[in-house]
Formats: structure tokens, sequence, C-alpha cells
């Protein structure tokens, strides 16, 4: 689940562009049709009247105009594919591949890179482009439709005003769960706006609506419809991590604003989200509860010549939660991932064989936390191989099994667990000495 599945590059676009169903996509055109300048004009107009509007809503004061215009299909798929091969390198694209398919979370044959760039193209709907500073409205749908977006893409615009989103543009490497965190900050506030500008005409605000949070599995089934084939056809874990920055976001800033207005939100932009537990758990975040740190190790040389580790990240609360639920019950799945205190896992190749590994230490709240996630996992581990063979272990805190991706490891020490998925069957007589490399950290 490398880049939290998680790709930096799937991130960094995703708040420019707002998740909203659309007529699925053609393959990009070299000589792509330029907008309708007529759009353009209409949409240069509404900009000037909705960035005023919003500015009000929002309390951020225009500080510069912003520019804007209309874009067709192949021009924004274009666009789509330029940003995601600039904030990627393929090595990255790679890594999250292999990771979605170590974890079990995607088939073996998934190509992220051109799915990545399908999903995004069939979804977007319009984006505001931070290096630029200009937002981008999809000449193919009709304005009035399209005014909710706008509010969306220019409350970006005024972040970016305001907060400098540029900042987060070149995130450093392996700690993808805190970029996510920071970027349901940025997507949930935007997309409070979006709901205020919405339920204005009704006399209502996001403050009036139930905990957004509570509505995660609601919308995680509006993901069928006409205009959603990619996004349905999407692994579980790679359609739930789009949607997170905005549902999960949305709840979060909802619930700032409940306790302490718009200004709470702003200045969250300063006391960023630490990690996606801060932004599940609100009290978390207003405690400064903050995560461990876990390094790992680099244990290629253990495994032999020809083993070399792809990458490091972070999985934390939300990344277990999606590890888990891709097979056993959801709400087990919540519950066990709820008590996350910090991680990092580590991902390997055999480029000979193509045989993966996986190495990931997880720190818990408690030793009641960490013993109900390795419950848990154990019981993910068995599901997802049902033919699995138990290897006889010393104590009830330890579990080995032989799958046919190799032999998984499961230890519970106080409140940490570490695991250890692919081990190949010649290297079972060494997990003893790799697992005591492991503890070390």
């Amino acid at each position: 689940m490398s880049k939290r599945m998680f790709s930096a590059a799937l991130l960094l676009l995703l708040f420019q562009v707002a998740p909203v169903a659309q007529q699925p996509a053609r393959q990009p055109n070299v000589a792509a049709p330029v907008a309708d300048p007529a759009k353009t004009a209409k949409v240069l107009a509404a900009t000037e009247e909705i960035l005023a509007e919003v500015s009000k809503m929002r309390g951020l004061a225009i500080l510069s105009p912003v520019k804007s215009g209309a874009k067709s299909r192949a021009e924004i798929e274009q666009e789509i594919i330029r940003n995601f091969e600039e904030s990627s390198k393929p090595a990255e694209i790679e890594a999250s591949q292999k990771s979605l398919i170590a974890f079990g979370l995607a088939p073996k044959d998934f190509r992220y890179r051109e799915f990545t760039i399908q999903l995004l193209t069939e979804q977007v709907a319009g984006f505001y482009r931070p290096k630029s500073r200009e937002l981008f409205i999809a000449d193919w749908n009709d304005l009035a439709q399209q005014r909710p977006v706008m509010a969306h893409e220019l409350q970006h615009a005024l972040q970016d005003q305001h907060f400098n989103l540029r900042r987060f543009e070149d995130w450093p490497h392996g700690d993808s769960d805190r970029e996510m965190a920071i970027h349901a900050l940025i997507e949930g506030d935007a997309t409070c706006i979006m709901y205020n500008f919405m339920l204005k005409p009704m006399g209502a605000d996001v403050t009036r609506l139930p905990s957004l949070s509570s509505m995660a599995d609601q919308m995680a089934s509006l993901t069928s419809g006409e205009g959603q084939k990619v996004l349905a056809s999407a692994p579980n874990a790679l359609r739930e991590s789009l949607i997170f920055p905005y549902l999960y976001g949305a709840a979060f800033a909802q619930d700032l604003l409940k306790k302490k207005g718009w200004a709470a939100v702003s200045q969250a932009f300063t006391d960023l989200p630490q990690s996606t537990e801060q932004i599940l758990h609100i009290e978390k975040y207003l405690a400064k509860e903050l995560p461990s740190k876990i390094q790992l190790p680099d244990v290629a040389a253990q495994l032999g010549a020809d083993w070399k580790r792809l990458d490091a990240d972070v999985n934390g609360e939300f990344g277990y939660y999606l590890i888990l639920s891709e097979y056993i019950n959801k709400n087990e799945a919540r519950k066990a991932a709820a008590g996350w205190g910090g991680d990092q896992f580590a991902l390997y190749e055999n480029p000979k064989t193509g045989q993966l590994l996986l190495t990931h230490l997880t720190n818990w709240d408690t030793a009641q936390d960490a013993a109900e996630f390795f419950r848990a996992y154990t019981a993910r581990t068995t599901k997802r191989y049902p033919d699995a063979k138990p290897i006889a272990t010393k104590n009830e805190d330890t579990h080995a099994l032989q799958t046919p991706e190799g032999i998984t490891t499961l230890q519970l020490r106080g409140n940490a667990v570490l695991i250890i998925e692919g081990l190949p069957l010649d290297k079972q007589t060494a997990a003893g000495k790799l697992q005591e490399r492991l503890w070390e950290k």
C-alpha cells in the first residue's frame, strides 16, 4: 500500500480534482480539441461571482483574482497525465502497484499507472492548479450544474492564497499516512464549503447535517452508477482511499466547525493533522496525540544477494482498516485498527523470481489493542489463504502459516505486533534471526 494506495501522485492530484461522476473518458488525443471560447467566457464570469460568495462564506479575503476557463475532455486528460507523471517517478509507481499486490488488495495483473489515470479522468469535473493558480472546468457539462464544483475548487484557490498549497507538492517520501491526513484537511475544508454553497438556498449549512463520517459506507455504495464504471471496478482499497479525503476530511472539518468555527479550520493549516488517526478521531487531533515513529532496518542482505527493498512507508489507522476489511467484516476491521499508535512497513522483491515480501511493525495504544489487531490480522490471513497450512510455534503469541506466497509469521510483544509475509520456504530456518533483527527497529 505504498503511497497510500496509495500514491503520492494520486493524492497530490486529489486536492485539485473534485470527485463528480462524468461520462466515460476516451483515450487522450495528441491533437486535442480545445474548449469552446464562449464556454470559457461564461466560466470566467461565474468565477468572479462564486469566488466572492465563497470568500464571504469561508471568511477568507480574496487576495488576488483567480484565472479560470473551460477545458475540453482531451485537454483535461492530457493535464491529468502530465500532473501524474510530473509528480511520480516510475520506481514509485511500481512500488505502489507491487505493494497493493503484496497486501492482497489488487490482482497480480493490476496496472496502477494506467488504472489511476483512467480513474481520475472519469471522475474529473474541474480542478484548481496551484502551480499556475488557475481554475479549469470541464466544458462538456452544463455550467449551472457545475457551480458547486466551482465553489469547491475556488475554495482551493483561497486556501492557496492564504495557506500556500504548493508547500505540499514535494512531500517527503515515506510518510503517506500524514500526507493523506493533510490532504483530508484540504479536501474536507473545500467539501464543507461546497455543501454550504448547496445548502444556503435552504437556509441550512453543514453543521446542521448528521456526522458525515457516519455516511462512509453509504458513500462507498454510490460508486456504481453511470459515469462511475472505472471507479466501480477499482480495487476496494483504492476506491475507499480516493473517497477518504473528501468524506472523512469533510467530517473532520465539520467537527472543527461545530466546536470552534471556521477559525479552527484555518488554524489547522498551521497545526496540521499528523495522521489519519487524527482525522478519524477529532479528539486525538485536539489533544495533539502524535503517532510513534518506527524505523525498520533494511534486511535485504539477510534475505539474500538477489533481494532489494523497493519501499518503506506508513499505513496508518485508515490503511490498516483497508488492509483488514478486504478480508474480514468492516466493523471488526474498524475496531481492530482503532488502537493504532504507529507503524512502518517495507516491501522487498527478488527480481529473479518475482517474489514479494512484506515486513511491518506496528505499535498500539495498549497491549489489549495490540492483541486485538494480532487476532484480526491472523483472521485476515486465514481468510486470504483458506488452504494455508499452520506451522507449529512455541507460544500463543506467535502464529505462522505456510501460504502459496510463502510463509507468514505474526508475533505479539506487549503493545507491538511484527508481521512478515511472503518469506520463501527455503528461508524458514532463518525466520527467527530475521524477526529479531526487525524487532531491533
